[in-house]
């Protein structure tokens, strides 16, 4: 097994919480953005929403 020094443990322990950080405010945004624009689409059901 490798010898890892307990400060570079530490680092990869907060790279990945950063990145769980961010990957689930990602999701989040998406998935907001997601049901505003079915709630458009609901409320005005004629138009095409383009982006």
């Amino acid at each position: 097994m490798l010898d890892v020094s307990k400060h570079v443990l530490e680092w990869l322990y907060s790279l990945l919480l950063l990145a769980i950080v961010v990957l689930s405010w990602g999701f989040v945004i998406y998935a907001t953005r997601l049901a505003a624009l079915w709630q458009l689409q609901k409320k005005f059901p004629s138009q095409l929403l383009e982006y």
